[in-house]
């Protein structure tokens, strides 16, 4: 943390500091690879070396290192799908900063589809806008139930994707209180590609591969019109 928010500190002003803590089957815990028989090679749990308070470190340092202008979020994702899990982020937010850590923003990443539960995206964004941070929606894209790929998606789907972009961004501004708004991040601008590792030959953006705006562009512009 010394070293990446040293050598960035004149370029990066915001920071998410601690990214994914919070367990899908038990999503008031942390994530852990303890009892796990078999791990990839790749997976590592800070918190099963350094505690709970891994995080508490990490922020600490974030801080210590970085401007003290630096804004910095805690960010997740499935926030929209499970609400105990957002109920358990908000609840760890609040253990961190009770020991000392400042936290400034919640991020919800919202990998979503066209056919989401729009009452639960709606729930989620009042929830965290009760906690008082800023909120970002930090990693937004969706594609369609089952994983439609490119070529077979239809017409009635591209129209629901469309409505469902203006959604988030309605409910947004709705739910999310002025001063607590940070933004929306696309995750994925154009469609990704069959070689992508990320949702591989879905239409997820508001761009086709070829650079053409889709029905979902249009979603998002009618979104921001009016705000």
């Amino acid at each position: 943390i010394k070293e990446m928010v040293t050598a960035t500190k004149d370029y990066v002003k915001s920071w998410d500091v601690v990214n994914e803590p919070m367990d899908d089957g038990r999503p008031a815990e942390l994530k852990t690879g303890v009892g796990r028989a078999t791990m990839a090679a790749d997976e590592f749990y800070w918190q099963d070396y350094m505690g709970k308070d891994y995080a508490l470190k990490a922020f600490e340092w974030a801080r210590q290192y970085g401007n003290p202008t630096d804004i910095h979020f805690i960010n997740d994702y499935n926030l929209e799908y499970n609400m105990d899990k957002t109920r358990g982020l908000i609840a760890y937010v609040n253990y961190l900063e009770g020991k000392g850590a400042k936290i400034d923003g919640i991020g919800t990443q919202m990998h979503i589809t066209a056919t989401s539960d729009k009452a639960k995206i709606a729930e989620m964004f009042t929830l965290l806008a009760a906690t008082g941070k800023l909120i970002k929606v930090s990693e937004l894209d969706m594609g369609f139930e089952g994983g439609v790929k490119t070529p077979n998606a239809t017409p009635e789907q591209y129209a629901a994707q469309k409505e469902m972009y203006k959604y988030v961004v309605d409910k947004y501004f709705e739910l999310i209180p002025a001063a607590q708004r940070y933004g929306i991040t696309i995750w994925s601008p154009l469609d990704s590609p069959a070689s992508s590792s990320w949702r591989a030959g879905e239409p997820i953006g508001l761009w086709n591969e070829g650079y053409t705006r889709k029905p979902a562009y249009t979603g998002v512009a009618d979104g921001l019109d009016t705000k």
